[in-house]
């Protein structure tokens, strides 16, 4: 990719309906076959039973959490991407009853620009600066160093669905100096509304989709690093 690089990625999977957390213990996941045996009997093994809220942290880096209105599962390593939705066929194929009415398949990327101008175009191009010179008029009696301070800071893109599906997909690209200088996260959002409100309609739409929102979500990423900063080169 020479002008930037992936440095973290992280794929999740979240649905919205009516779940019980209580009943997502470690042990009931193993004895139920969701997942292998572990030990997770460790201090701080990051494992939270409420009853209104469950969190889990499973072996590969696999996190799960559980509210009365919200399950969710992610991984930030890639090897594990894909397994998400076998995790979640497994669960809800036995939870058949939960009512599912909204899912969201998701993927985030950090990205690292090497060089500080490009980087500084990068948002030039994306969010141009002009427009808001001439409405906040006070920016150009600053001086230089305080007007370097405007700048793209979060930009979200609605974007229309390629399928029949009700939902959208929304791409974020934000500034996150919390990865270090020059580094952004680029967030795609594949959300569907499930129309009967049923976990298999869920289970059947993830199945046949969820890689497919991979793909297009790195795609989207590339195309627009890619598109960005070619004519930088």
């Amino acid at each position: 990719m020479g002008d930037w690089d992936i440095i973290s990625e992280e794929a999740s999977i979240v649905l919205v309906g009516n779940m019980n957390p209580k009943i997502f213990h470690p042990e009931w996941l193993i004895r139920k076959e969701i997942v292998a045996d572990w030990d997770y009997s460790q201090k701080n093994n990051g494992i939270v039973i409420l009853p209104d809220m469950a969190q889990i942290e499973l072996p590969d880096e696999l996190k799960m959490t559980v509210l009365l209105e919200q399950f969710s599962i992610r991984s930030s390593r890639a090897s594990e991407h894909l397994s998400l939705q076998d995790m979640i066929v497994n669960i809800f194929t036995l939870l058949a009853e939960t009512p599912i009415a909204k899912m969201g398949m998701n993927y985030t990327s950090i990205i690292k620009i090497e060089d500080i101008d490009k980087w500084k175009k990068f948002g030039l191009n994306l969010a141009p600066q002009q427009q808001w010179k001439e409405a906040a008029q006070f920016i150009n009696d600053l001086d230089e160093e305080k007007q370097k301070e405007l700048g793209l800071w979060e930009l979200t893109m609605n974007l229309p669905r390629p399928d029949d599906f009700d939902g959208y997909i929304r791409s974020k690209i934000a500034v996150f100096p919390q990865a270090g200088q020059n580094t952004l996260s680029f967030n795609i959002n594949n959300h569907i509304e499930i129309r009967d409100k049923s976990a298999e309609t869920m289970i059947n739409i993830l199945e046949e989709h969820w890689a497919n929102s991979l793909d297009l979500a790195k795609t989207l990423t590339e195309n627009i690093m890619e598109s960005q900063l070619r004519d930088q080169s």
